[in-house]
């Protein structure tokens, strides 16, 4: 039922419109009414019906008036005005301000009637497009784009001057006015997952991860990006009272969605520091990274900070320095860094590797020769455990140096050694990508027709997370999963209108469409004309 709001000063006039029209027949309610448009006004903001029936000419505020704010305030509003006053200049008026309908008194009940019934298709017909238009629209956001990755890549690395970034966020519909920002880092995975490997498909990964989403999509205060497979970025907008107080939110919602799941799932949480500007984002990612880069040295550790890791590697200073050399280098830690470690992370890591023993230690030459020949076996042990031949595939200037006995020896062996495995690494990773790929696309192209096809039942059937497929999908296909089965809908649509004549409906059936109307308002967004309007112009 559409909502009816009445404005007529003479009472005659207004109960005979409110009592003498069966409203419910046409798909109406009727909502309320007033004498005037001052009185009206608070009712029409509170009502906010769907169609507006004034007259003109009345007290404290006349018709037009009302009209011009109810056309700011409730745009989508329907209009028509009934007046006594056959004047061309108010018709006019009425035509400029987007009126639907003028009609003058006496109302003449067959003329309203039929007058509702227009108005009550062309609103079914325009609120049908809006809800087709709204449905394109999240299937086309449903996944992260592309564009909107860039956007953040471009934001923490300082590569958009501030007029381009607001640029950019309003092409993309983001919206960044804000006092103060910060930023909170995530990653969620499976347990036991390690970046050699695609991510496998659980229930309990899946259902966290669209919680979480759902979560931040839901806060208008949070702006979410995807900043690589497993981890993701939350930009929060605040005051100088609040924002703090959004970031604890934010976290402590991610940490109790994450909790829910158990040793199911792995995850880390960090957060930077609030700043004022759009230009210190960087600053702020820059911190909430290397604060969560520290997960490598200590995993069960998920809500980090410099507080919570401030101390946690401290030993007892009494215990021999043979002893302690070897009990400050976790062969672990630097097993899970290799393992889901990304090459940006590496500076931060060896820095929090040398830390960790205190710079009395880190500067004898006998802890550099053993973190040393250290990072090296370890190397070597996880580039066996992924299918390398350490023979076949170690480099000779990657040997270790037993002369080795600085620190800064130390970080340039160790640096070199790390970005080497990670390549090694994701080419591994890449393959297994590019494999699962051509066969999630060949599932699609086999299904594409299925009503019920969706990026979950794809992950499913070859077994990955969710959000990781979609990841990859996107990284590796250069769209998202939604743009592609899309597309292939509508190339096939294009060729059987080209080749037969089925009708428009059976063509939208066939391609995975239940609803014929949404096939034409899809078709017509990727095509830029409707299906009919496509055959014409190919049988011409």
């Amino acid at each position: 039922m559409y909502k009816v709001f009445l404005v007529e000063d003479e009472i005659i006039v207004r109960e005979g419109i409110r009592q003498n029209i069966n409203w419910e027949q046409y798909g109406f309610f009727y909502a309320g009414d007033a004498p005037d448009g001052e009185l009206a006004l608070p009712l029409i903001r509170q009502i906010q019906p769907d169609l507006l029936i004034t007259d003109i000419k009345m007290p404290f505020m006349d018709g037009l008036a009302l009209i011009e704010l109810v056309r700011k305030e409730l745009p989508r509003t329907k209009i028509v005005i009934v007046s006594g006053y056959d004047d061309f200049s108010y018709a006019q008026q009425a035509i400029r301000m987007g009126v639907e309908q003028y009609l003058l008194k006496p109302i003449v009940k067959e003329k309203m009637m039929e007058l509702l019934g227009s108005l009550y298709s062309k609103m079914e017909a325009e609120n049908q497009q809006l809800e087709y238009f709204e449905k394109f629209q999240r299937e086309a956001q449903e996944y992260e784009a592309f564009s909107r990755r860039r956007f953040f890549e471009q934001i923490v690395t300082g590569g958009l001057s501030v007029s381009e970034i607001s640029e950019t966020a309003k092409a993309l519909d983001i919206d960044l006015n804000s006092l103060y920002y910060n930023v909170v880092l995530f990653s969620v995975n499976s347990a036991g997952h390690n970046r050699s490997t695609p991510e496998s498909y659980t229930d309990s990964l899946a259902e966290v991860q669209e919680k979480v989403m759902q979560f931040i999509v839901g806060n208008s205060d949070m702006i979410l990006f995807r900043w690589n497979v497993t981890t993701y970025a939350v930009l929060i907008k605040g005051g100088s009272d609040d924002i703090k107080e959004k970031t604890s939110k934010c976290v402590e919602s991610i940490e109790n969605l994450c909790a829910s799941a158990g040793n199911d799932v792995d995850w880390h949480i960090a957060c930077g520091t609030p700043v004022s500007r759009l230009s210190a984002i960087p600053a702020c990612f820059t911190e909430a990274s290397r604060v969560l880069s520290y997960r490598y040295l200590c995993p069960g550790k998920h809500l980090l900070s410099e507080d919570s890791i401030g101390d946690i590697w401290k030993k007892d200073s009494k215990e021999p320095l043979a002893d302690k050399c070897i009990q400050e280098i976790d062969q672990e830690c630097i097993k899970n860094f290799l393992n889901n470690g990304e090459k940006a992370e590496i500076d931060h890591f060896i820095d929090q590797l040398l830390q960790t023993p205190g710079e009395d230690m880190v500067s004898l030459p006998m802890f550099c020769r053993y973190l040393t020949m250290t990072v090296y076996f370890v190397a070597e042990e996880y580039i066996d455990s992924i299918g390398y031949r350490t023979e076949s595939f170690w480099p000779l200037e990657l040997r270790p140096n037993i002369n080795v006995s600085t620190p800064r020896e130390v970080v340039r062996y160790s640096k070199r050694v790390m970005e080497y495995v990670i390549e090694l690494r994701d080419s591994e990773s890449k393959k297994q990508q590019r494999d699962l790929l051509v066969k999630a696309v060949s599932f699609i192209d086999e299904h594409y027709s299925e009503e019920s096809i969706s990026l979950d039942r794809v992950a499913r059937e070859v077994n990955i997370s969710p959000n990781y497929f979609s990841a990859m999908f996107s990284q590796e296909s250069g769209q998202t999963f939604v743009e592609y089965l899309t597309n292939k809908r509508i190339d096939e649509a294009k060729r059987m209108l080209r080749s037969s004549n089925r009708r428009s409906s059976e063509v939208a059936f066939a391609v995975g469409y239940k609803d014929p109307h949404y096939f034409s308002f899809v078709f017509k967004k990727v095509a830029g004309c409707t299906p009919s309007e496509y055959r014409r112009g190919n049988k011409q």
